[in-house]
């Protein structure tokens, strides 16, 4: 079995509540943990990123759930390949909500990362999508 990233984003229905982001996480905690998969949701600007770290198959079949969910739309992968090693490897999903965030941790992130002022993850590629998310699995890891 080989290790494989999906890296992709969408973009939330109108009316997403934080309830609808806890069944997200509930239900995606419990299937990720059962299959071996980790990962980190990010959610700012009524836009998703999400990875997902694991085997190819698993990944590919979570995939096709999360598509068929409603509460999102017009997603995009950025990436799908295979890795060395798992970077969110503490995390079977974790949810990052940006706009918890003090202000000006997320300024330098988005600045660092994004030619937009504001949190728009299509406006980035790949690498700085990831490296986004890698920066805040470091400032999250404290956080549980």
């Amino acid at each position: 079995m080989s290790l494989h990233r999906l890296l992709y984003l969408s973009s939330a229905t109108e009316g997403l509540s934080y309830p609808d982001l806890r069944e997200i996480m509930a239900k995606s905690e419990a299937n990720n943990l059962r299959d071996g998969i980790t990962g980190m949701l990010c959610f700012g600007n009524n836009m998703f990123v999400q990875t997902l770290e694991g085997d190819r198959r698993r990944i590919s079949d979570t995939y096709g759930r999360i598509l068929q969910d409603p509460r999102h739309h017009s997603a995009e992968i950025v990436e799908f390949c295979e890795i060395d090693s798992r970077i969110f490897t503490n995390w079977s999903m974790r949810l990052v909500q940006l706009g918890e965030m003090d202000s000006e941790t997320m300024r330098t992130l988005r600045l660092t990362y994004s030619p937009a002022a504001t949190f728009e993850p299509a406006a980035m590629n790949a690498k700085q999508c990831l490296s986004f998310l890698k920066e805040l699995y470091v400032i999250h890891q404290g956080g549980g």
